[in-house]
């Protein structure tokens, strides 16, 4: 089984100020950091390709050094279904049996948990896999290959959830908490900030 997992930073953060991906945490950006987590699965068959956009050129450089295909979306001013159109079409050209997408603003988030969405897609064309952060939902989101149509119609600043939510009836989930933590805000990284460094 081949999954393309997808990295999507092509925003501008302008509810931050700053492009967040290269927000430095624990001697790293954010988007290194969460790369890093993401080359650590280990599974069937994986590949991993970053979707740019805003920031394109220093995001890029952010993960020089790191086994990942950068992707330019120069329709990244549409929102995030942009991008999310631009790693399916990846997807399809790799042959890929799902396409897995996570963001860079989820500090918790740790290869355990993507292990954990891939053991429950486990090779099924059909089946969706979401994060529960328990009054809510959303990335890191798996779909199987049969929804890569779909995909390819989104539009708009949401993403991949308007298509989950479509086949919500039938979603998996896998317990993440923590997930609904991110960073959107100045305010949002000082809070997380400040309760990482004094637990």
């Amino acid at each position: 089984m081949n999954v393309q997992l997808a990295i999507l930073a092509a925003g501008r953060s302008s509810r931050l100020g700053r492009p967040k991906q290269l927000i430095e945490w624990e001697e790293q950006t954010l988007l290194h950091r969460v790369t890093q987590t993401v080359l650590r699965i280990q599974y069937a068959e994986t590949s991993v390709c970053l979707i740019t956009g805003a920031y394109a050129e220093p995001v890029a450089a952010a993960v020089a050094d790191l086994p990942v295909t950068v992707l330019f979306n120069p329709d990244w001013s549409e929102g995030m279904a942009a991008s999310v159109r631009l790693a399916t079409t990846y997807a399809i050209e790799q042959q890929a049996d799902a396409l897995l997408f996570v963001l860079t603003d989820q500090p918790h988030l740790d290869t355990p948990l993507l292990q954990e969405i891939l053991n429950l897609y486990n090779g099924d064309a059909d089946c969706i896999v979401v994060s529960d952060y328990d009054s809510d939902w959303g990335v890191p989101m798996l779909f199987g290959s049969a929804y890569f149509p779909e995909l390819l119609t989104l539009t708009g600043d949401r993403g991949a959830k308007p298509l989950a939510n479509k086949y919500a009836d039938q979603l998996k989930k896998v317990a993440f908490p923590l997930g609904s933590v991110d960073i959107d805000t100045e305010e949002d990284w000082k809070g997380f900030a400040k309760s990482a460094f004094n637990p």
